[in-house]
């Protein structure tokens, strides 16, 4: 400084303006040297970060580039070199008071600096265990930085202002209130994510729905308050961390591991349509490989059975096979020779109750993939030839009528 203002007096410059002036021309010179070795360290940090070292894919270079760690060396030199040149720009024997002005600005410099280091550290942690692990920690590490950031500022508001941190922290107890208000869902939001974790409720990529949301898809990210959704039609769903405790959502996980998905699917059978088969029926559904046997024990069973209890030829009194009853056997029979079902589950064809639609038939089966492009091209090859071969039992599926059936009724 003593130097900037020899240059300024050679200049011309009044006596009573050569020291704000020179003051201000040293700081705005201190500054830009700053920069400039703040620039040059950041410069250096991203030409390592993308270095063929950093493009090999390992969790911990993932996570260092992530976090941008280097960044902080220009942070720390910086500091040093502010902390250097102060010296020699303030002597202390000369400018005393600016000099401990300096040291202090610094000193809550390195303060800052030790935070981001800190948060950094964290962040790195965060990153290699969540890839590690089926528990996320992001909700816990997001907690733990909010309370080292909070005492951290506190410290360094303390520090700035001559004071004991313990003068703060003493008074924290009269600000309880006061912070339960403004962290109110921060610690919501942890308490909930930590009952996510611990009780395996929601994992990274697990595939959840939440109609009250809109949610359907995989979950991306689970964060201190708020778990985000990507959906299939890629928009972001963000639902609070409380909600998914307290409110009900579906979680397909357990579907995925298994490697199978429920088909589950009914349609429905005009009950006008139905009747008992006849002796040229008979003939003709003997001839179905799927059929055949079923036809020749059940033909064998009801035969003993109208013998035994002297019933007469005659459907009124003894056991006879129906279309519908055929029919839904033939259904089961087709499901169950389909390579694509997982016989390890249950599959079968069941009828429900009578509605004013007709009687429903419902297929309950699994298939044995778990993707979803898979899943609905296997169930769509089920309801094809279904539909197409109710035909052959003489059964109608029931559909309300639409313009076709109202013109050929005119």
């Amino acid at each position: 400084m003593h130097y900037v203002k020899l240059l300024l007096t050679n200049f011309g410059v009044p006596n009573a303006y050569i020291d704000l002036i020179a003051m201000i021309t040293t700081l705005l010179f201190l500054i830009l040297f700053l920069y400039l070795t703040w620039y040059l360290s950041t410069f250096l940090s991203r030409k390592i970060l993308n270095s063929k070292l950093f493009k090999l894919k390992r969790i911990w270079n993932y996570a260092l580039k992530e976090a941008n760690v280097f960044a902080v060396i220009g942070y720390v030199m910086a500091g040093f070199i502010a902390n250097i040149i102060s010296g020699f720009i303030f002597p202390p024997e000369h400018y005393a008071e600016i000099k401990h002005l300096a040291n202090k600005i610094i000193n809550i410099y390195f303060l800052l600096c030790i935070l981001v280091i800190v948060n950094k550290a964290l962040t790195v942690t965060q990153i290699v265990h969540d890839s590690k692990n089926d528990i996320p920690i992001k909700g816990f590490v997001q907690f733990i930085k909010i309370f080292i950031n909070f005492f951290g500022f506190l410290i360094i508001f303390a520090y700035s202002i001559g004071k004991q941190p313990t003068y703060f922290i003493s008074s924290l107890g009269i600000m309880a209130s006061v912070l339960m208000i403004v962290f109110k869902d921060t610690i919501v939001g942890l308490t909930a994510g930590w009952q996510l974790s611990m009780n395996k409720m929601v994992r990274l990529g697990d595939w959840i729905e939440m109609p009250s949301y809109g949610a359907d898809g995989n979950v991306t990210d689970i964060s201190l308050t708020t778990v985000y959704v990507k959906n299939w039609d890629n928009k972001i769903v963000t639902i609070p961390a409380y909600d998914l405790i307290s409110k009900s959502f579906q979680n397909w996980r357990e579907m995925q591991k298994a490697g199978a998905r429920r088909i589950k699917r009914s349609f429905y059978i005009d009950m006008q349509s139905i009747k008992f088969l006849d002796g040229q029926m008979l003939k003709k559904f003997q001839k179905f490989e799927l059929l055949k046997d079923y036809i020749d024990g059940k033909e064998k069973e009801i035969s003993e059975y109208n013998k035994e209890h002297n019933i007469q030829d005659t459907i009124f009194n003894g056991r006879y096979l129906t279309n519908i009853g055929l029919f839904r056997i033939y259904c089961q029979q087709y499901i169950r020779t389909r390579t694509f079902i997982n016989t390890d589950f249950s599959a079968f064809v069941r009828q429900l109750d009578p509605t004013p639609n007709g009687i429903p038939l419902e297929v309950y089966c699994f298939t044995n993939t778990a993707d979803w492009l898979k899943y609905e091209a296997h169930q769509a090859d089920i309801f094809d030839h279904i539909l197409s071969v109710i035909g052959e039992f003489e059964l109608s599926i029931f559909q309300n009528p639409s313009g076709k059936d109202l013109q050929t009724l005119k």
